[in-house]
């Protein structure tokens, strides 16, 4: 096919597909969209188009964020309200972080502070605990650092009360098995994982500026 073939086959899809009904109550941002915040938006599952389940998806997650907003923690993303467009919400605005957990171990593990950061991980999990929410998803790359090293927990598309049906959950090598409801054990394998995860990053990290040395 030719790329004029291609254009020629691109339909639109409606926004009942994609974006959900803004409601009443949602925090509505207006002020200007600048490199600091990041917009969210809904990821086209080709197998979700005409099922109902990508706007229910960004709805819920809408959902989250607006309780969140009220009951802030430092290591969960700050959220400032959604982009509302012909009634619908078509953007999460967020925080812009520099990178994710992943990125800062695989490129330098030299001076992270594992304890620390494990620490701060599970405050964010226990306040969501609090409010009866499961994350459902924590992995390093759901995990953003900023400049100081601090963790802060973003993606919340499968953060749901516990017991409650998820529509996407977990990430493969960071659960222990497939699940398809919301659960508080959910999260405490992954830190576990997470935390054996960068203690080998660092430990590898530390033994290979050793050996470096032995050789010197």
């Amino acid at each position: 096919m030719s790329q004029k073939d291609i254009r020629e086959a691109l339909k639109l899809l409606p926004d009942k597909d994609v974006y959900p009904q803004a409601p009443s109550n949602v925090t509505v941002v207006s002020t200007p969209i600048n490199e600091n915040l990041f917009l969210k938006r809904p990821k086209l599952h080709l197998s979700f188009l005409g099922t109902g389940l990508l706007p229910k998806l960004m709805l819920q997650e809408a959902e989250i964020m607006e309780l969140l907003l009220r009951n802030p923690h430092p290591h969960i993303v700050k959220y400032h309200g959604c982009l509302v467009k012909r009634g619908c919400i078509v953007s999460l605005v967020l925080d812009r972080l520099p990178v994710t957990l992943q990125h800062r171990l695989e490129k330098s593990a030299q001076h992270f502070d594992v304890e620390k950061c494990m620490r701060k991980l599970t405050s964010a999990v226990d306040h969501l605990y609090s409010f009866g929410l499961a994350h459902n998803d924590l992995t390093p790359s759901n995990i953003m650092v900023d400049k100081s090293d601090n963790p802060v927990i973003i993606d919340y598309g499968s953060c749901q009360p516990f017991g409650a049906t998820l529509i996407t959950a977990g990430t493969p090598g960071w659960i222990d098995e497939d699940f398809t409801t919301s659960e508080g054990w959910h999260d405490r394998s992954a830190l576990g994982k997470i935390q054996r995860w960068l203690e080998l990053k660092s430990g590898a990290r530390r033994r290979d500026k050793l050996d470096s040395t032995c050789l010197v």
